[in-house]
């Protein structure tokens, strides 16, 4: 009898610890209402691009790598914003139709998959969420509103006949490349996005619902027009709900989601239109994702937190990139993950993830060899090792987990006005140099063993000296360690260009970090006296060791 006492403690205890060990990282429950950790995006071109002559088996293979990690929704592209279809669809054009001989390689290769996928299996699309429905995977189908690829080749195969056909319902010239995005005011063009979702719905009923992705791009109506127009949207979301709840009943199914991708604030999203307080008020979204395209290491979240009811999820739109030609690492992942839900989010949103696998597709390799998986893509150049990139997937949904693993944070990663959002910008004017001030957040510096800030500042000579203060107090000279570019950085060792600079390596003690926001200020002590300009203050890193 001891002995079955004994045994009966120590399964208990077991299977306690497993259940602890699994709820980490599985979704929120509020009710009955299903709240994602780890909402994986794929663009649906990225497995098309991967090699030539793909097959159903192939597919099931790319897919299967979601197996054993904390995805807990995919949201897979099916309609790009032209408005071409990766679906077989009686509304956008299926990609390819009407081209018969190309000139363009890859895009041949996309097309030539997508129809090969189609013969074998009767819809690309409907084989994607037929083996994720087998891995008991929850997929959205993700339209993009107002994808601008087709401004490279307004004559290819990526700009649907709807778009050819009405150049008057474009943004026009004050858009720049995003020109050729449509405008919403327009009642057919909101009409288009509301039958194609009607249409996925009804051709796929077995999925979680529709995404509808408004960072690919946030551009709806003419300048300083969105918040004029939002009532348009308004109702445009109204008649999607409405038709998604029609087709939940029709199907006697529990609600469909719908979910957005959305600026990077509140207000942000209300100046293009979206207003997603009303929304909200209105019961009609069930999540949002909020970004500004490139990777955010500090998000806006408490602002949607603050605003929003409980019942909108809310995960932080993580993109794959923090600059142009940049990955990020696993490292970065977490500190990019940490620091969302420190600010509240109750997930994430890794936009373009798979996107790693276009640099493997770089790698030349037998032709024999399998498209998948890709061949291991290992640290080159500027970029680091991709396949512990991927261990992402099986850690970021567990925020309490983070807390304790290596971090490298980035900000101040350079002024590119990109989409809608331009990044905070710091630098030191020599005519009037008034210190600087970079602010940066972190939430998991008090249990570190080491903790390493970086600073570069660009445009300058040795001669010219710094000092600096980290949260009100200066830092001690021994802390910190000066090296110099003296032929700056281009293309030969980095994507990013940079003038003559030095980088600044501080040695910090973990109490040196608050948890959450953090501020360094510069102040340039020695100038030259015959250089004129600013010294910009770009690529703060935090490093985090445990």
């Amino acid at each position: 009898m001891k002995r079955l006492v004994v045994f009966s403690s120590i399964l208990t205890a077991l299977l306690l610890a497993s259940l602890a060990a699994s709820s980490a990282a599985e979704p929120i429950s509020r009710g009955t209402k299903f709240i994602p950790r780890i909402i994986y995006n794929d663009d649906g071109f990225n497995f098309l691009t991967l090699g030539d002559d793909l097959s159903v088996k192939d597919l099931r293979a790319y897919l299967s790598r979601l197996r054993g990690t904390q995805v807990d929704l995919v949201a897979y592209c099916v309609a790009e914003g032209g408005y071409v279809t990766l679906y077989e669809s009686e509304i956008g054009d299926p990609l390819g139709t009407g081209f018969s001989t190309w000139s363009n390689v890859k895009l041949r290769r996309i097309a030539h998959n997508r129809e090969r996928l189609r013969a074998e299996a009767g819809d690309y699309i409907g084989a994607v969420f037929s083996i994720l429905r087998e891995m008991r995977l929850p997929v959205v189908a993700s339209i993009r509103m107002n994808d601008a690829h087709m401004s490279s080749d307004p004559k290819g195969p990526l700009a649907g006949q709807f778009w050819k056909k009405h150049p008057e319902w474009r943004l026009g010239a004050p858009y720049g490349y995003y020109a050729s995005c449509l405008n919403y005011a327009v009642p057919e063009v909101r009409d288009y996005l509301r039958r194609l979702a009607r249409e996925i719905i009804t051709k796929f009923p077995d999925i979680a619902g529709i995404e509808l992705d408004g960072l690919r791009s946030p551009f709806f109506f003419k300048p300083d027009e969105g918040r004029k127009n939002a009532p348009l949207m308004t109702e445009l979301m109204r008649q999607i709900r409405g038709d998604l709840d029609a087709a939940a009943r029709a199907k006697g199914r529990g609600r469909y989601l719908l979910r957005v991708n959305v600026p990077r604030t509140l207000e942000m999203a209300l100046d293009w239109g979206m207003d997603v307080a009303a929304w909200d008020r209105e019961g009609l979204v069930d999540g949002v994702s909020p970004g500004c395209y490139n990777a955010d290491f500090q998000p806006a979240i408490e602002t949607w937190k603050k605003n929003l009811s409980r019942r909108v999820a809310v995960n932080a739109y993580i993109n794959c990139s923090p600059a142009t030609a940049m990955y990020l690492s696993l490292e970065q992942y977490r500190a990019a993950a940490a620091n969302a839900y420190g600010a509240g989010a109750d997930g994430v949103y890794l936009f373009n993830f798979p996107c790693l696998d276009e640099l493997s597709t770089l790698l030349p390799r037998p032709i024999g060899q399998p498209a998948i998986p890709p061949p291991d893509f290992r640290a080159q150049c500027w970029h680091s090792d991709f396949v512990q990139t991927r261990q992402a997937l099986r850690e970021l949904g567990d925020a309490a987990g983070l807390a304790r693993k290596d971090k490298h944070y980035l900000f101040y990663m350079g002024q590119s006005p990109y989409r809608h959002y331009t990044q905070e910008a710091a630098f030191i004017d020599r005519a009037a140099p008034i210190p600087a001030e970079l602010s940066f957040r972190c939430y998991h510096a008090a249990n570190a063993k080491k903790a390493t800030l970086k600073l570069k500042t660009v445009g300058i000579t040795t001669r010219e000296q710094f000092t600096f203060n980290l949260n009100g107090q200066p830092v001690a000279s021994e802390r910190i360690q000066r090296l110099h570019a003296p032929g700056g950085r281009d293309a030969r060792i980095h994507s990013i260009k940079l003038e003559p600079y030095s980088q600044f390596v501080f040695n910090l003690s973990r109490n040196m970090l608050c948890c959450g926001e953090n501020r360094l200020a510069v102040s340039l002590t020695n100038k030259e006296s015959d250089l004129t300009g600013k010294i910009e203050l770009l690529e703060l890193e935090l490093l985090l060791r445990y």
